[in-house]
């Protein structure tokens, strides 16, 4: 029995592995220095990144992501957090704003 899926998202999303670095901050206050991250998949309207820290709701983030040659500088909020098996997590990230040279990459 074949089940009508409809996609609910504006932009797909691309399965995409890149190098970030992010700035956690929660109500205006640095949460921790700068840190790593990688992103599972990436549309012109957020990001899924795992991390190694138990990161808020809510949290904004100032982040750079490696895509080929360049280097992208955007912020965010976080959406959903949720804890993997091997104590990893999985933040899924709304752009407040994307670069227009960022988009074209992932469109």
């Amino acid at each position: 029995m074949a089940e009508n899926i409809r996609e609910k998202r504006k932009y797909p999303r691309l399965k995409s592995l890149h190098l970030l670095s992010y700035i956690n901050k929660e109500q205006g206050v640095q949460k921790c220095g700068v840190s790593m991250a990688r992103t599972l998949d990436i549309s012109p309207a957020g990001v899924r990144v795992e991390v190694y820290q138990s990161i808020n709701p809510d949290s904004e983030m100032e982040m750079e992501i490696a895509v080929d040659e360049n280097i992208y500088a955007v912020q965010g909020k976080v959406i959903y957090t949720e804890e993997t098996p091997n104590n990893n997590y999985i933040l899924g990230i709304k752009f407040d704003e994307l670069t227009p040279q960022l988009a074209s990459q992932l469109t």
